[in-house]
């Protein structure tokens, strides 16, 4: 079987490992109901991915095939409920702006989007996402020289950037907490934006900003669009 790009269930993953696991044992549905004490239909339908089985169910279908439950459950976890806080590094301030990133994620499964691969797929991917990643890799070393300052905007453009997008928040009637309760900024950070205290807001949060309040077409998408020229 080949890895798989998809977004999967719970159910869509342990329909997976179970189909995988039983045809590396080389058993029929039929053999491996036979073997667990589980129905054959019921075998199917979590082959299916339509259901997820209780616990004695799993542990019948482990030891039928002669595996850990563990195999069976393998490419998914459970992702508790964090907070989320970011500041662009100094580093990387130069290149692409600061901005402040603060959110709470909530507790959900997480499940792989790949499906079982032989060891050539598992290195090919893997060499592929090095290659893809390599550039970032390569930023985050200690020793690597510092990328070469961006021109900064000028104060100008910082005090029309802050003064649109207050004007486009009061336009929508948003108080800045409410506007941080929908992106993924703090309301001091905000703020600071509307009244010229950060220097060099990131382009990628005036996006987000922009894009929660609908600003297409606004003095605030102006000025963005202003930015990426300079």
């Amino acid at each position: 079987m080949s890895g798989q790009e998809k977004d999967w269930t719970v159910a869509e993953r342990f329909s997976a490992n179970l189909t995988w696991l039983r045809c590396k044992a080389g058993l029929s549905q039929q053999e491996l109901a036979d073997l667990t004490e589980v129905h054959r239909a019921q075998v199917a339908a979590l082959e299916r991915g339509g259901r997820i089985p209780r616990l004695d169910t799993i542990l019948k279908l482990a030891a039928g095939l002669g595996v850990s439950p563990c195999d069976l459950i393998a490419w998914i976890w459970w992702e508790p409920a964090r907070h989320y806080h970011y500041e662009t590094p100094p580093s990387m301030a130069a290149v692409s702006g600061y901005e402040v990133l603060d959110f709470d994620l909530p507790g959900d499964f997480r499940v792989a989007s790949i499906g079982y691969e032989t060891d050539e797929e598992l290195r090919a991917r893997l060499k592929e996402r090095t290659e893809k990643d390599r550039s970032l890799l390569e930023l985050l070393r200690d020793d690597h020289p510092p990328p070469p300052p961006r021109e900064r905007p000028d104060a100008a453009w910082v005090l029309r950037t802050g003064q649109a997008l207050k004007a486009l928040r009061d336009q929508r009637g948003l108080s800045r907490q409410q506007l941080a309760e929908r992106s993924p900024t703090t309301a001091h950070f905000i703020g600071q934006i509307e009244e010229g205290g950060c220097s060099d807001p990131g382009l990628r949060i005036l996006e987000v900003l922009c894009r929660v309040l609908n600003g297409e077409g606004s003095p605030l998408s102006a000025q963005i669009e202003s930015a990426r020229v300079l």
